[in-house]
């Protein structure tokens, strides 16, 4: 590309970010359908749009662990009509669970604000014996050859945290991986499996309708919307936390005057009392954070799941 053309295209996004957003914006979902991602997309996506005074239109883009769609934007143009709603696997793990992944998250995107975190459940299956975390541990350690865990698939956040649990107890789990989170609660629900590490939106319906049971949860403290389910960490293990989570993504080199915006209709709609109960019905819990503290948060996640991607020896071509 020669000068002139670099001086022509930064002097026409300058001139775009004056007037943005004057058109419609296209906020890319790496994910199927019906997924913890896309709904919460839709439910924030709406409410920016008031703010923005633009249509958002969501656009599911799966594929390759959420690789597909996030190496699609960073090849958009940077100049803020292209988003993504990454989360942890594409931001966080893929770097160093693929081989050979076609974009840098770190460098080619820019983070605007963390929307939402939820963390995992674990759900056992109803024929397993165990109706507590700690008979868990106790049958886990009588028959730790003999128990089988499902994932939505190699090198997702629900095996690793299998994965980690499995090194701490010092068992031998079976890892059987699904092609992805509904088909693995599927399987659990069914006794086809014994337990998995599911996302808590995803699992909410199959534990209300009493199809799966939950045992513990992952993060620090205690879910709201499971608020008698005990976390791992105060069953003795405090080191254990495992959260998912999405935030606001666009191409590197967008504006700053862009991202500005963006970042402020995004925590604008991440503290709307109507939002924030749309989320915690999803098990979701808003958010919000300026552009550098979500990067810093993006590089601790990314250092502490190579550490898991390394322990559970997974790869992927």
């Amino acid at each position: 590309m020669s000068l002139l053309t670099l001086c022509l295209t930064f002097f026409a996004l300058i001139s775009s970010a004056s007037n943005y957003p004057n058109k419609t914006i296209r906020l890319v979902v790496p994910f199927e359908p019906g997924g913890s991602s896309d709904i919460t997309a839709r439910i924030v996506a709406s409410e920016m749009q008031k703010t923005l005074g633009q249509t958002i239109i969501v656009e599911n883009l799966g594929g390759v662990g959420g690789s597909r769609g996030s190496e699609v934007v960073t090849k958009s143009s940077p100049d803020g009509y292209t988003l993504l709603w990454g989360n942890v696997a594409p931001i966080a793990i893929n770097q160093h669970l693929y081989k050979n992944l076609n974009y840098d998250s770190q460098k080619n995107l820019i983070a605007i604000s963390l929307a939402t975190i939820f963390p995992n459940v674990l759900v056992v299956q109803p024929g397993l014996k165990s109706n507590t975390f700690a008979s868990f541990m106790a049958q886990s350690k009588k028959e730790f050859s003999n128990l089988t865990y499902a994932s939505a698939g190699n090198g997702s956040s629900t095996h690793l945290a299998g994965a980690w649990l499995n090194d701490l107890l010092g068992s031998k789990w079976l890892h059987v991986p699904f092609k992805g989170g509904g088909p693995a609660l599927l399987a659990i629900a069914s006794g086809q499996v014994d337990f998995y590490f599911s996302a808590i939106p995803s699992a909410l319906p199959f534990i209300r309708a009493g199809k799966v049971f939950p045992l513990a949860t992952t993060g620090k403290v205690r879910d709201p919307s499971l608020p008698n389910v005990p976390t791992i960490a105060e069953q003795g293990f405090p080191q254990f936390e495992v959260i998912n989570w999405n935030g606001l993504f666009a191409p590197a080199n967008t504006p700053p005057e862009i991202i500005q915006q963006l970042s402020k209709s995004m925590m604008d709609a991440l503290v709307s009392p109507i939002v924030k109960e749309k989320l915690t019905a999803q098990g979701a819990i808003a958010m919000p954070m300026k552009p550098q503290e979500f990067s810093k948060f993006i590089s601790e996640e990314s250092i502490k799941w190579e550490k898991l991607v390394k322990l559970a020896h997974a790869s992927i071509e």
